[in-house]
């Protein structure tokens, strides 16, 4: 997941997920240069998921999910083989 913001713009990779206080605390991967965590209250999810349902791209975007999937897979696959042809040369 890429998290761009005024104070940082990074890659956050899913590490262990964990629960507490009623909160959903989902820590970055160990791997990640910069640890972080991400606490998220039940209100949270209520007002995310409000406010989510209210717009039509999100259901367009639910709805074309797999096909985004599939095409995000594939250009993902191809990039990779192309810096790999660029490092063999």
């Amino acid at each position: 997941m890429k998290v761009k913001s005024k104070l940082a713009d990074i890659d956050f990779e899913f590490g262990h997920f964990e629960y507490k206080k009623d909160h959903l605390i989902i820590h970055s991967h160990p791997d990640q240069p910069m640890q972080s965590r991400v606490y998220v209250s039940p209100d949270d999810v209520v007002s995310a998921l409000g406010k989510a349902i209210k717009v039509p791209m999100f259901w367009v975007y639910m709805l074309g999910f797999p096909y985004f999937l599939i095409r995000y897979r594939r250009r993902k696959s191809q990039k990779q083989a192309q810096a790999g042809k660029r490092v063999a040369h």
